[in-house]
């Protein structure tokens, strides 16, 4: 993965998406073989429905042969012996109709009444036992899910895998009101998925993301998908969720975890859009918190969920001797990244026991083992309480000891995949603003953090898009068309002009160009999109603002008018009568 601080220092681009796959157009599949849960109980139940009609039939046919009694000699009719047969047979227990019976028909219904219940008993046990069948509750569950999915009416996102950073994700899309589908192979983290407090109910199923057909199922092919989560545990299953959405759903995002660097590459390849490797980042972000600490802190603010407090800045994160005691792939990425930033570092198996980290100004304990990392910064804080000490947590079990200890830094894989993964889903403007606070200088950022701070406040803000559009912002729209109308403007209050909402211009797209942290004063055209940060109900206001004629009018210019059309009129009739007298 590119380390983040080569792009900034260099301005690089990242690579582009390679396109020049050749497709041939197929149809999401949507339907797993034998899944209609009707035809697999028809399938088990054959031999009862046999025995069961085998037994009514042939009870009615002995009734209808049974001599009758001396007042009424011949046998019932077929028709007739169906209709006590059919009463007799379900146990129900009418009386002997049309007439009383003779003891041969009395017999022949006694013997029909302990026969049908053996057949039902027999009928009814069969169906229990597919009832306790996985295979039956499963296609059950399957076809349940699929309505569900196929009755989705608002976007949504196809999250598949439900672990740590799935749940992370799921979480923040939650906090946004977004809707989301869950797709994971471990039937216990499905179970678990509702029992964790969500306030909808979640559609949920456990299958692998391995197959097209359950992709399908989950929205793969859904008009109002608009994008997928890789988020496995393997790299495999997401390298093969990326392939079937390259081929079947071009269009779609597509943002898939990655811990080696051949699947990230394959990845590529089939034009995954964003492809994270936590550890990777991880290193990245450390060395940017070294180099840049006022841009580290807005860029990790800004990916916060909502409402998180300011982080502090990292103190004593100076050069000098690092000690890195971490195995597996994390070790070697993080090593790699402060390698590059040409920091002194040493890389140290925890097999080997604990390391010295007496002249040591930083330490990571990165070890798959949060006790083992936990045991090892301790000891590092013991030799050397001037050490900045950073600790991988592994398990959101362990959360509450790791906040008691107070390290510098903390890194939660599957929350640094979270966030990010989230940022990008959020909007397009919303990331290309966080990029472009990684790509700036640190001034830059410590004054455009000040700026949203005073505006907004401490917590993190939302983010909302506003076209000027004629069907999103009607007002504005009919206001520029032969009136000024700056971005300023639309942030004013509508009540009192003079008061400031708590919004903040983070990026206006025009003709297809970006302008970050455009000013105030910037006149806004027909077609421009804006990107606001803030508080949300001030966000609120400022869509409601552009709806109202009167509104626009006022925060534009001052002047109070009058709500409905023809009133509005008649004070501009006046106010021009007055210029001319004045005149």
């Amino acid at each position: 993965m590119v380390n983040l601080l080569q792009l900034l220092h260099k301005g690089r681009p990242a690579l582009a998406r390679p396109d020049s796959l050749r497709r041939v157009r197929v149809d999401v599949p949507d339907e797993p073989m034998t899944t209609d849960a009707v035809f697999l109980v028809l399938r088990r139940i054959r031999t009862p429905l046999v025995v069961l009609v085998g037994t009514f039939a042939l009870m009615t046919f002995g009734l209808s042969v049974m001599p009758g009694t001396v007042e009424n000699p011949e046998p019932l009719g077929v028709f007739d012996a169906f209709y006590v047969i059919s009463y007799t047979g379900l146990t129900i227990g009418y009386g002997e109709v049309p007439h009383p019976y003779s003891y041969a028909q009395r017999m022949w219904v006694t013997l029909t009444i302990y026969v049908s219940v053996l057949a039902w008993s027999y009928s009814l046990a069969v169906l229990l036992a597919i009832a306790q069948e996985r295979t039956f509750r499963d296609s059950i569950a399957l076809q349940r899910f699929s309505r569900r999915v196929r009755r989705l009416q608002s976007p949504f996102v196809l999250v598949v895998g439900y672990g740590q950073a799935g749940e992370a994700v799921c979480r923040a899309l939650e906090d946004q009101g977004r809707e989301f589908v869950v797709l994971d192979s471990d039937a216990g983290r499905v179970e678990q998925l509702a029992l964790d407090g969500y306030t909808s109910d979640v559609p949920a199923f456990a299958a692998s993301g391995r197959d097209p057909r359950m992709l399908g199922m989950a929205g793969l092919g859904h008009d109002q998908c608009e994008a997928v989560l890789a988020l496995t545990d393997s790299d495999e299953t997401n390298l093969s969720i990326v392939m079937s959405v390259n081929l079947l759903r071009p269009e779609l995002m597509v943002i898939a975890r990655s811990s080696d660097r051949e699947h990230a590459q394959q990845m590529h390849d089939f034009a995954a859009d964003v492809i994270i490797n936590p550890f990777d980042r991880y290193g990245a972000y450390l060395v940017m918190a070294l180099r840049r600490p006022g841009g580290f802190r807005l860029a990790s603010w800004l990916m916060s969920p909502r409402g998180t407090g300011l982080p502090h800045k990292l103190e004593h994160l100076t050069d000098g001797h690092w000690v890195v005691c971490a195995d597996g792939d994390f070790g070697v990425e993080v090593t790699r990244d402060l390698e590059s930033a040409g920091l002194d570092v040493v890389l140290v198996d925890p097999v080997d026991g604990r390391p010295d980290v007496t002249d040591a100004v930083g330490f990571i304990a990165g070890a798959e083992s949060d006790i083992v990392n936990m045991a090892m910064a301790a000891h590092a804080r013991i030799e050397n309480d001037q050490l900045f000490i950073a600790v991988r947590q592994n398990s959101s079990i362990n959360q509450a000891p790791l906040r008691a200890f107070d390290a510098d830094s903390v890194f939660v894989p599957t929350e640094l995949l979270a966030r990010e993964a989230v940022a990008r889903i959020t909007s397009p403007n919303y990331w290309s603003f966080i990029d472009h606070v990684l790509h700036e200088d640190d001034d830059w950022d410590e004054r455009i953090m000040d700026e949203i701070v005073e505006v907004v406040g401490h917590e993190t803000p939302a983010s909302s898009r506003v076209d000027m559009e004629f069907h999103s912002a009607p007002a504005a729209v009919r206001w520029m068309r032969s009136r000024e109308l700056t971005v300023g403007d639309i942030l004013r209050d509508p009540d009192d002009r003079g008061t400031r909402l708590a919004a903040y211009p983070a990026v206006l797209v025009r003709d297809g160009r970006r302008i970050f942290t455009p000013a105030l004063e910037l006149p806004l055209r027909e077609g421009d999109g804006l990107l606001l940060l803030g508080r949300e109900a001030d966000l609120l206001v400022v869509r409601s603002t552009l709806f109202h004629d009167s509104a626009v009018e006022y925060v534009a210019t001052g002047r109070e008018v009058a709500t409905a059309w023809i009133f509005r009129q008649v004070q501009r009739w006046r106010w021009a009568a007055q210029e001319r007298r004045g005149a």
